[in-house]
């Protein structure tokens, strides 16, 4: 990750994206929500989208978006839908998974998600299936060798992150609620003393696709559920309480660039184990269950 794309694209990334990519950040940031069941399939002019970048090779989680230019956002619990996903240039070499609806605003807006097995890197295709009606127009997207951040297996790398031993609360997150628990020790330190952490990467104030606070407030909940457990947050920018801040590639915590996790996006969750190796990675959105499940 060299710098950051324009930041209205919620994206840093340093590798060539689909040009389906470019459609990623209307997908999340629209807050319009329709369906909730009430409609058996979508409407004529809806499409898919890929709401994730850092896709790799062998376990994955992909996350899916359906959008109408007239309706905007859509999608709840409660619709049915299935996706056939298969190399871009096999098609019929393709499998059916049904996703499960997360919300990014509980209520408000939401994606599916999809846990899916690449057996290869390059191009691979989505049709999404409502539960009646025609499926949707076939989307591509990227599935890399190697993916930006850390995947799972990897070991974590020991980034130093601020505290509340050297820095204001203030200056440590512009999260409105803060938990102190999130900022008593630094990254490198809890992988140095063995702790099983979580990690959040999140930026509440300055977020694009408005997925940060939630994701950092769901993170919060579980906490108190697992007190052996450390809890990290760290804000994806630096300076964001000086006059004139810009959320641009000058402010990027060190953390986040490439001498550190390498993100591709915002926000992020990590789960590290006790060996300093990351056992779970989360991208834009997750909740709760998902890391219940995973911390046991």
């Amino acid at each position: 990750m060299n710098s950051p794309l324009d930041h209205s694209t919620n994206r840093f990334s340093r590798r060539p994206r689909p040009k389906v990519m470019l459609l990623i950040l209307g997908a999340l940031a629209a807050i319009a929500f329709t369906g909730c069941g009430e409609t058996p399939t979508f409407p004529d002019d809806s499409f898919a989208v890929i709401a994730n970048a850092d896709i790799g090779t062998g376990p994955s989680r992909l996350l899916i978006g359906v959008v109408s230019e007239s309706e905007g956002r859509l999608g709840s619990p409660e619709d049915a839908m299935s996706v056939r996903i298969g190399p871009a240039n096999d098609p019929s070499n393709e499998v059916t998974v049904t996703p499960v609806f997360t919300w990014i605003i509980d209520g408000a807006v939401g994606l599916w998600r999809a846990d899916v097995e690449f057996a290869h890197a390059g191009p691979w295709q989505l049709v999404v299936e409502p539960g009646s009606g025609d499926a949707l127009d076939p989307i591509q997207f990227l599935v890399l060798e190697e993916t930006n951040a850390p995947n799972i297996g990897a070991v974590a790398p020991s980034s130093v992150t601020p505290t509340l031993g050297d820095t204001a609360l203030a200056e440590l997150t512009s999260d409105s609620d803060p938990d102190e628990r999130f900022y008593e020790v630094s990254l490198d330190e809890a992988i140095a003393n063995g702790e099983e952490t979580v990690l959040v990467f999140a930026t509440p104030a300055f977020c694009a696709s408005a997925a940060c606070g939630p994701l950092l407030n769901i993170t919060k909940d579980v906490a108190d559920d697992y007190p052996a457990v450390r809890f990290i947050h760290v804000e994806v920018y630096e300076g964001f309480t000086e006059p004139g801040f810009v959320p641009d590639a000058s402010h990027l915590a060190p953390s986040v660039g490439p001498d550190g996790w390498n993100l591709p996006s915002e926000p992020w969750v990590f789960v590290i184990d006790g060996s300093g190796n990351v056992t779970a990675r989360f991208e834009g959105v997750m909740d709760a269950i998902e890391l219940h499940e995973v911390l046991g």
